[in-house]
């Protein structure tokens, strides 16, 4: 292998940095590209950091139909559509529907699991493999319900996605219904907080931590070894292509040498890839987060929680609480609207009150990768021997990375993967 250039894999958010850390695990040399000054600054920087194995369903399904209807009429509390006129949403939207059947939800469904199951028994390996500071906690995670009927619903579909048994680690991964009185036995905090819990599911495989801090702690381990390399504040400007392969990706700071490229780009894969004409339908889904000092930790629920009658993220890290909330279709906008900081700050001086400082919020944007399926593309693009993707993760990132770039680079460096059937497929696509 001396003398060969390096793997390109571009984009540093956790998904790239992951898919470089297994590369290097195989003794490849690799390169990581950004425009951004630092790793983790877009998608990764500030999202909810649970990682969700107990909500690992593919969001189209026969449900969904009627909830985007609801949300075109403005009537969906955490669905908003205002980019109705975008051509980009239209395309996605007509896939999305077309997913929307039950079998092609419990497939999509099933996939996602497995992805979110094997990755999640990765993540806690990574950080002994580098010797990290070991802050992510594995105790499991929580989905409550103040509506007595929402609650009923969610409790009367357990076990039929397949989510039920032992995982492949000897671990119970068994959803669990939960009255009110054991989640206050599960996390007394939660009989602190002035909400009626109908009931709750708890979830022995869900994990919580900072994935920006995490992110960069590896991206630092591994630029330290030899072999793997870094480059911020570049733009990719565009590809030199011989026949079936790649040669060289181009930037504003000069030509990189590539053995192979990943993209592991995000909302941003669609465009990057058009000149090599490929179009894989990646929406952004814009998300948004606010993060609060926390005052008394004695008030704060160990456990991360979805609300899943308020819509609402909520998890704990680093003396911070963060809280998510959220699905808007607004192309690639950013901005962050009154109102939705209203949501998010009424939401937790209401829930947690002085137990956080509400004077010194910190609010944030991001914008999910999101495909019509469910699950992320992952594999090789067929029309080019040495271009792979790594993108379109939705909500899911922080908790498919680990999964998806050891599968990748398995996949890549001829070695033989230990799950598939994974991906999202499509005809351009050698789909994992």
């Amino acid at each position: 292998m001396a003398g060969k250039p390096p793997v390109v894999v571009i984009g540093a958010g956790v998904v790239g940095v992951l898919t470089a850390y297994s590369l290097a695990k195989r003794g490849r040399s690799v390169t990581v590209i950004d425009r951004a000054p630092a790793p983790a600054e877009l998608c990764s920087r500030a999202n909810a950091g649970i990682l969700a194995v107990g909500h690992a369903k593919a969001w189209a399904g026969p449900a969904a139909r009627g909830s985007i209807l609801r949300a075109l009429a403005g009537r969906e509390p955490g669905v908003a559509i205002t980019r109705l006129m975008d051509i980009a949403l239209w395309r996605w939207g007509a896939e999305f529907l077309r997913n929307c059947s039950a079998r092609a939800h419990a497939a999509n469904s099933a996939k996602l699991q497995r992805l979110s199951r094997y990755s999640r028994a990765l993540t806690k390996r990574i950080e002994a493999d580098l010797d990290l500071p070991s802050e992510l906690r594995h105790d499991g995670g929580l989905y409550l319900f103040q509506n007595q009927a929402q609650f009923a619903a969610h409790s009367a579909s357990l076990g039929k996605d397949g989510s039920h048994g032992m995982d492949g680690h000897g671990e119970d991964r068994a959803m669990k219904a939960l009255p009110p009185e054991a989640l206050s036995g599960k996390d007394p905090a939660l009989a602190q907080l002035p909400m009626h819990l109908a009931g709750g599911l708890f979830s022995p495989l869900d994990s919580v931590g900072d994935c920006h801090a995490f992110t960069r702690r590896v991206a630092a381990a591994l630029a330290e070894r030899p072999g793997v390399s870094f480059r911020f504040g570049v733009n990719v400007t565009g590809f030199e292509r011989h026949g079936a392969r790649l040669d060289t990706v181009l930037t504003d700071q000069g030509p990189v040498q590539a053995e192979a490229v990943v993209l592991a780009t995000g909302v941003d894969t669609p465009t990057l890839s058009r000149s090599l004409g490929v179009r894989p339908k990646i929406y952004p889904v814009k998300g948004y987060s606010g993060t609060w000092k926390i005052l008394d930790d004695t008030r704060i629920p160990h456990l991360p929680f979805i609300d899943e009658t308020a819509l609402m993220a909520v998890a704990s890290y680093g003396g911070r609480l963060r809280v998510t909330a959220l699905a808007e279709f607004a192309g690639h906008d950013t901005s962050l609207p009154e109102a939705r900081r209203k949501l998010l700050q009424d939401y937790v001086a209401g829930t947690f009150g002085d137990a956080v400082d509400l004077d010194r919020a910190e609010f944030w944007t991001g914008l999910r990768p999101s495909t019509p399926a469910g699950p992320p593309y992952l594999g090789r693009v067929r029309k080019i021997d040495n271009l792979w993707i790594n993108a379109g993760h939705g909500q899911l990132g922080w908790t498919m990375a680990a999964g998806c770039a050891e599968l990748l680079a398995a996949r890549l460096t001829g070695d033989q993967t230990e799950i598939d059937t994974v991906s999202s497929t499509a005809p351009w696509l050698d789909a994992i």
